[in-house]
C-alpha cells in the first residue's frame, strides 16, 4: 500500500498525554506559590484571625509539590517519552523494531530504510520544531514582556513594599516564565540551523552512503535529540494542531524540490502527532 494511504498510527501519544497535565498542574501549583507568597506576608491583615495562618500552613506543601512535579516532569516523563520517540525513530530508519508499540506512517518520506532515510526524517522534524517552537515563542514572548513591565513598575515605583518586589522578581525570573522562553528561543535557533544544514545536503546531493554523507547525518540526529534533551521541554500539541495542515503542504513541497518523492504524494495528509 503507498504511503500516503496508510492510515497514522502513533502508539508513543500515551507517553506524551501525561505531560500536558503535568505541565498544566505545575503551572497551576507555581503560580498559586506566588500568590500565597504575597499573602504570607499580609496574613494579618485577614478579619478571622483563625485563617491568618492558612497562607503560611499552605505554601510551603505546594512549594515542595511544585518541585517534586517539575523535576519528575524534567527527569522521568520527558526523558522516557523522548527515549521512545528516538527508538521509533531509529526502527523507522532502518526497519528495526527497537520499541513494540504500533507505529505507522509518521514519517512522511518515501525513501527506503538507510541512514538517507534518517536524514529525511531528522530533516522533517527540524523543520516541524522550528515551525512550532517558533509560534510558541510569540505567545511566551507577550507573557515574559507583560511580566517584565510589571517588575520594571515595581521597581521603580518607590512605595512598593519590599517583599511585594522580591516576590515579582522572583516570579519573572523563574523557569516558568524567563527560563521557559529562553528554552523555547534556543530549540527553535537550533531546529532552525539544523534544517538549513539538512536542507542543503540534501539539495547538494551528498553521497550518504560514503563514510563522510553517514557521519553527517547522525551528526545531525545527535545535534537534534541532544538540543531537545536539553530544552528539556514538550512542544504544545495544541500550535501542532493549528500549525500542521499548512506545515504539511510546505513540507511536501521541500520534498518535491529535493526529489525524495513524486508529484502525486502531495495528496499525503500530516502527522499525527509532534
Amino acid at each position: 500500500m503507498p504511503e500516503q494511504e496508510k492510515q497514522r498510527v502513533d502508539g508513543l501519544e500515551r507517553y506524551y498525554k501525561p505531560l500536558e497535565l503535568l505541565e498544566t498542574i505545575s503551572s497551576v501549583l507555581f503560580y498559586v506559590s506566588a500568590f500565597l507568597s504575597i499573602a504570607v506576608l499580609y496574613s494579618q491583615m485577614i478579619l478571622w484571625e483563625k485563617y491568618r495562618d492558612v497562607p503560611l500552613f499552605l505554601f510551603s506543601p505546594i512549594v515542595v509539590l511544585h518541585l517534586v512535579l517539575t523535576l519528575y516532569t524534567k527527569y522521568h516523563q520527558i526523558p522516557l517519552a523522548e527515549g521512545k520517540r528516538r527508538k521509533q525513530l531509529l526502527s523507522d530508519s532502518f526497519e528495526v523494531p527497537l520499541t513494540p508499540e504500533p507505529t505507522q506512517a509518521y514519517y512522511n518520506n518515501p525513501l527506503p530504510p538507510s541512514i538517507q532515510r534518517l536524514g529525511a526524517s531528522v530533516l522533517e522534524n527540524s523543520f516541524f520544531a522550528k515551525s512550532i517552537c517558533g509560534r510558541m515563542a510569540v505567545k511566551e514572548r507577550i507573557r515574559v514582556l507583560i511580566y517584565f513591565i510589571v517588575w520594571m513598575i515595581a521597581v521603580f515605583w518607590r512605595s512598593t513594599p519590599l517583599g511585594i518586589l522580591v516576590v515579582v522578581t522572583q516570579t519573572v525570573f523563574s523557569g516558568e516564565v524567563l527560563a521557559r522562553l529562553i528554552n523555547i528561543e534556543v530549540l527553535r535557533h537550533r531546529n532552525e540551523d539544523l534544517f538549513e544544514e539538512l536542507y542543503h545536503e540534501f539539495l547538494h546531493k551528498v553521497d550518504f552512503t560514503s563514510s563522510t554523507g553517514t557521519a553527517c547525518i547522525l551528526d545531525a540526529f545527535a545535534t537534534y535529540e541532544s538540543a531537545k534533551a536539553a530544552a528539556s521541554i514538550k512542544q504544545s500539541t495544541r500550535v501542532f494542531k493549528a500549525l500542521n495542515p499548512s506545515l504539511t503542504c510546505e513540507w511536501n513541497e521541500i520534498c518535491l524540490k529535493l526529489k525524495m518523492v513524486s508529484d502525486d504524494s502531495t495528496k499525503k495528509s500530516g502527522r499525527s502527532e509532534v
